[in-house]
C-alpha cells in the first residue's frame, strides 16, 4: 500500500496521532488522526499493515457518518490544491470506482461516488 509520511498526515489533520496499541509505532497497527473545524470533526484510522481504513464524522456530540474497514486500500494520497483547499485521498484495490475524498479545508466533507447498480 502506498502512503503518505507521517509527516505529511500530520500537516493535513494539525496534530500527531493517537496509537491503537502503545507499544506499535507507525505505520504498524491502528493510528487515528482527528481534526475539528468549527462543529465539524473528522476522525480517520488506518492500519497501514492490514490494508484499512476507518472513517467518523461527527457534528457537535453526534457522530453521522461512519465508514468502517474500508478495504483493501491500495494507495492514499493527499491533495495540497490552493490555499483554500486540502484533503485526502483513498483508492481501492481492484475497484473501478472514484476514490474516496476526505476534504480537510476549507470545511469538513466526505465523497465517495460509487458505479451505479448493475454497471459492475
Amino acid at each position: 500500500m502506498e502512503i503518505p509520511d507521517l509527516a505529511d498526515l500530520i500537516w493535513l489533520f494539525e496534530d500527531e496521532p493517537t496509537r491503537q496499541f502503545d507499544d506499535l509505532e507507525w505505520p504498524i497497527g491502528l493510528h487515528s488522526f482527528r481534526l475539528t473545524r468549527g462543529a465539524h470533526t473528522v476522525l480517520f484510522s488506518l492500519d497501514p499493515t492490514a490494508g484499512e481504513a476507518y472513517i467518523s464524522l461527527r457534528t457537535g456530540e453526534g457522530e453521522h457518518t461512519y465508514l468502517g474497514r474500508l478495504r483493501p486500500v491500495d494507495r492514499i494520497g493527499i491533495d495540497r490544491g490552493s490555499a483554500d483547499y486540502e484533503g485526502l485521498r483513498l483508492w481501492f484495490r481492484d475497484s473501478a470506482s472514484d476514490p474516496l475524498i476526505v476534504q480537510t479545508k476549507p470545511r469538513i466533507r466526505l465523497s465517495w461516488d460509487m458505479r451505479t447498480l448493475g454497471s459492475w
